[in-house]
């Protein structure tokens, strides 16, 4: 197989590399955006921060470790508007301590969004990059 592929065109060989070494494969590009979040958790409301976000989703970061369910609603606040998502933890990484501050670091997945929420979103994340 080797063989064949170094008799093919060049480009044939580059698409079997591409992605190689790359630690991530994202369905939607993201920017560094702070945005203060409240989340609804079975324990009352959660608040937190976004550090980056795409259309997919955002890597947040909490003082306290929400309880959250499989299934919870997100509100991000931005200078123009509210946005409310429902959303799913897809990883979490517990407490990180940096100087005299702790915090919880999470990855979440939107499994809803208005179609006027997504816009708003998609033109913040055009003017990010």
């Amino acid at each position: 197989m080797v063989k064949q592929i170094i008799h093919k065109p060049v480009t044939k060989l580059a698409v079997l590399l591409t992605g190689l070494g790359s630690n991530e494969n994202r369905r939607h590009r993201r920017v560094k955006i702070k945005w203060p979040v409240v989340m609804t958790t079975s324990n009352g409301l959660a608040d937190g921060r976004t550090h980056n976000i795409s259309l997919g989703g955002a890597f947040i970061r909490c003082t306290e470790k929400p309880a959250l369910e499989d299934n919870f609603r997100l509100v991000m606040t931005t200078k123009d508007r509210l946005i409310l998502v429902n959303a799913e933890v897809v990883w979490s990484n517990g407490h990180k301590s940096e100087g005299k501050s702790s915090h919880h670091e999470m990855g979440v997945r939107f499994t809803k969004l208005s179609s006027n929420d997504r816009t708003f979103l998609s033109g913040v994340i055009s003017k990010h990059t």
